[in-house]
């Protein structure tokens, strides 16, 4: 038997009257022993955390499927037998199939350490990016650095602090020191954004129009990706977002943590016990 893993697809029998499954030819499966209850703990040598989560999802496929909230365009077997189908598409998304037909996808999420979760959380730690570089139109990117000053031509000026946006020339009138603290408090989140410190959410609806106003002043074409401080942005429904991150967290940082997870999930069962589960 092949070692589970991303890209593996494997297709059994099941009886919806016993609840096991079993091989389509009726040879002997470690994955089947272990689903059904058989294997003894020297057999689980060959198998790892992907089968672990395919045995619990193959779990939470059939009561779905039994109980009618799923598969409803997949004909009944009045033998109560069933083709499945387990495929793993990369280390937290897996399909099922039942005679063929796609009716469910299992999407698991992945644990952080206390010092990641830290990095994207901790909104007075010192910025990362150090070197600054002005507007390069061939990728469309900038650089907003430690050190950087950004004169508004109205008084008012907002320079990057090691940790922090510092404002100067408030006093004026309270109408234009709270835009100013607006687009200092949205320069702030930028950044932070940018250096994959925080979720692009920190950017907030009322502070975005002065951003974007702020980045074209710089030269940035905000109508289509650009690029800040090497993280790939563009516009979704109004709001600044990093290019392709559907997982909430930097995805520098969750790159990281799919990476350990996906390690763990390779160890074979029986050193299970090092293997954590988000």
């Amino acid at each position: 038997m092949s070692v589970s893993g991303i890209g593996t697809s494997s297709t059994y029998l099941y009886d919806a009257t016993t609840g096991k499954l079993s091989t389509k030819d009726g040879t002997k499966n470690n994955f089947v022993d272990y689903f059904n209850g058989d294997s003894s703990e020297e057999t689980l040598e060959d198998l790892n955390g992907f089968d672990k989560n395919n045995k619990y999802e193959l779990q939470e496929l059939f009561w779905l499927f039994r109980d009618g909230y799923i598969g409803k365009n997949v004909q009944k077997d009045d033998s109560g037998k069933y083709e499945i189908t387990a495929e793993i598409e990369d280390t937290v998304t897996s399909n099922f199939y039942i005679n063929g037909t796609k009716v469910f996808t299992a999407y698991r999420p992945v644990t952080y350490t206390d010092k990641e979760i830290k990095m994207f959380s901790d909104l007075h730690q010192p910025y990362r990016t150090h070197t600054s570089k002005a507007y390069d139109p061939t990728d469309n990117s900038i650089n907003i650095a430690v050190g950087d000053v950004f004169d508004l031509g109205n008084g008012y000026r907002i320079t990057v602090k090691n940790d922090c946006m510092d404002g100067e020339g408030y006093g004026r009138s309270k109408e234009d020191d709270e835009k100013m603290e607006q687009l200092r408090y949205g320069m702030n989140a930028l950044m932070r954004f940018a250096d994959q410190q925080c979720f692009s959410s920190l950017i907030s609806e009322e502070c975005t129009p002065m951003v974007l106003e702020m980045l074209q002043e710089m030269g940035v074409d905000t109508s289509r990706e650009f690029i800040i401080n090497g993280t790939k942005c563009c516009l979704r429904d109004g709001r600044i977002r990093e290019v392709g991150n559907k997982y909430v967290v930097p995805s520098s940082i969750y790159q990281k943590a799919l990476k350990r997870y996906e390690e763990e999930l390779y160890r074979p069962l029986t050193d299970e016990k090092n293997i954590k589960h988000a």
